[in-house]
């Protein structure tokens, strides 16, 4: 008979038991959702922390690569380690219950803020965690929703919700729910999601853009710099006075805090971006967040990073008007039940807001890379900026290659001490875990000017967008990648079968499957798929890498702020 282990998991108490199999097997045939992914030992995601107890490795083959992450003298993998004893462990970052998505909420009060705009203030059935900046659904009897930003610090008021919310003229929630609510009556809520929330450096100066009710959102991240001491300042258009209804709170928090200013932008007058472009930031070393209608955020974003801003410091929330048409991916009754199945907690926004932040980790990386930097010295700069971040998990390994590895796979090893040069080719690919969605996005970027590098990148932007487009005219997953391999030769270059494409979700997809997109004999639904192009070139050691989820031409990558 099999000796049995009791293994407790720190500091939730659960317990499970194993026999002589793997670890992870036997957590997952206890019902605990666990982080993990590959199973290989390659990914690091079932990291835990042996807190007592001992184990034993599993024995790799000689044909896997070494990790790409560090292990501590108390930590082992799951997928990779069998119990010899009763143990104890700790996952970091990672709840064995599923988050919280659903909410009940009641209501604690409601008044107005000037003459078309009403605080209400929420009290939740269970504590939330809340960034600063995210924002919750609003669950409507007819199965629409309304989204509002959470205007306040929930963890500093005792768990409570702040909303903004403007009257609209005919507005579903504004002119027929809202005005009915009395005070213990019970809402349902989705959240909290969002990708515009506090991510800022000690001593950064900070700007913030605001436009509307926009401004809800804005204030929480406004409330978390004030806490510091770095120079903050807030552009908040409107299109009459009455528009500012928080401006007390604003100039007394101008007169406690010195280095706090805010400014009254009428539209008659400028934009916001206009105004804080005629004063003296050091717009380089500027993190900047902006909150309100799509045309500021584009604009803003467009003026801003010609001034000097860094990309991945421009964070964003766009509004748009309610019937907005929304991408097949909102709804789950169009994934298919089994090879686009996904978690409790999975959602269209939290899957955006995961991408978001993807995009803007990648960019805060490349912003980095230095020539003559080796790639294990970039790998260990992009772990401390994903951490910094606040990537709780990666569910891939982080990969990034220099030169002649740029036409390696993945799987394949490259060389740590390969040093970027001034003229060189660099693909970064990322796997992170923002909030309990899996983000993946990679890209190749070229140092100097060299012609067939540059040739490289075009060809890749061009290849991936002619396969995404053919997927809009809906090809399988098997016949996109056909199509990418005509793609890529009519512009002579070869694409790398080996990499196929994947799911993606709430994490971890791959309690869900490992289908490659590749052999799809269906076509892709958005938002679970990502399309991975990797090119070579037929005889020289050049190659680049593009990766993004499936996403239509039509779908909003914003917030939608409702009636």
């Amino acid at each position: 008979m099999q000796q049995r282990h009791v293994i407790e998991l720190s500091p939730s108490g659960k317990r499970f038991e194993a026999a002589e199999g793997l670890l992870l097997d036997a957590m997952l045939a206890s019902g605990l959702s666990v982080p993990f992914s590959c199973r290989r030992g390659a990914c690091g995601s079932c990291k835990v922390k042996v807190v007592s107890g001992q184990y034993r490795d599993k024995q790799r083959s000689a044909d896997m690569p070494a990790p790409c992450y560090p292990l501590a003298a108390n930590e082992m993998l799951l997928c990779q380690s069998h119990a010899c004893s009763d143990m104890r462990l700790e996952i970091p970052g990672w709840s064995l219950d599923t988050p919280t998505l659903a909410i009940t909420a009641h209501v604690l009060s409601q008044r107005a803020l000037s003459v078309d705009i009403i605080e209400l203030v929420l009290q939740p059935t269970q504590p939330l965690e809340v960034r600063a900046g995210q924002y919750v659904r609003f669950c409507l009897d007819n199965g629409d929703s309304r989204c509002f930003s959470i205007a306040n610090l929930p963890a500093q008021e005792q768990g409570r919700l702040v909303f903004h919310m403007r009257k609209v003229s005919g507005g579903l929630f504004t002119e027929r729910v809202l005005p009915a609510l009395q005070v213990g009556d019970a809402l349902q809520l989705e959240g909290p999601v969002g990708a515009c929330t506090w991510q800022h450096e000690e001593q950064r100066p900070v700007v913030l853009f605001a436009t509307g009710t926009g401004y809800a959102g804005i204030k929480p991240l406004l409330l978390t710099a004030l806490a510091g001491h770095a120079p903050v300042t807030l552009y908040w258009g409107g299109s009459s006075l009455a528009d500012f209804y928080d401006g007390a709170f604003l100039d007394q928090a101008s007169l406690a805090h010195p280095h706090f200013r805010w400014h009254r932008v009428l539209s008659a007058q400028a934009r916001v971006q206009q105004v804080a472009l005629t004063h003296a930031h050091r717009w380089a070393d500027t993190q900047v967040y902006a909150c309100g209608n799509s045309a500021m955020i584009t604009k803003a974003r467009e003026q801003c990073l010609a001034a000097g801003v860094q990309a991945h410091r421009f964070v964003a929330e766009a509004f748009v008007a309610s019937g907005a048409s929304a991408p097949a991916a909102a709804s789950l009754s169009t994934l298919d039940p089994v090879l686009e199945k996904v978690g409790p907690r999975y959602s269209l926004d939290g899957m955006l807001a995961a991408r978001e932040q993807s995009v803007r980790a990648l960019a805060a990386i490349v912003s980095q890379l230095k020539v003559g930097m080796t790639t294990a010295e970039a790998l260990q700069m992009a772990a401390e900026t994903l951490q910094a971040m606040g990537a709780s998990h990666t569910w891939h390994p982080t990969y990034i290659r220099f030169g002649d590895d740029t036409v390696r796979t993945p799987r394949q090893g490259i060389d740590p001490q390969r040093q970027l040069r001034a003229s060189d080719i660099a693909v970064v690919d990322l796997g992170p875990v923002w909030d309990g969605y899996e983000g993946d996005y990679g890209d190749t970027f070229v140092f100097g000017e060299h012609p067939l590098y540059h040739a490289c990148v075009k060809a890749l932007h061009d290849v991936f967008e002619e396969t995404r487009q053919a997927w809009c005219a809906g090809l399988t997953g098997r016949e996109l990648y056909d199509f990418a391999e005509r793609s890529a030769l009519a512009k002579g270059w070869q694409l790398e079968r080996n990499l196929a494409g994947h799911r993606i979700a709430d994490f971890p997809h791959a309690l869900f499957g490992q289908d490659k997109l590749a052999e799809l004999d269906i076509v892709p639904s958005e938002m679970v798929w990502v399309l991975e192009i990797q090119l070579c070139h037929p005889t020289e050691p050049v190659g680049a890498f593009f990766e993004d989820i499936l996403v239509g031409q039509n779908s909003p990558l914003i917030n939608e702020q409702r009636s």
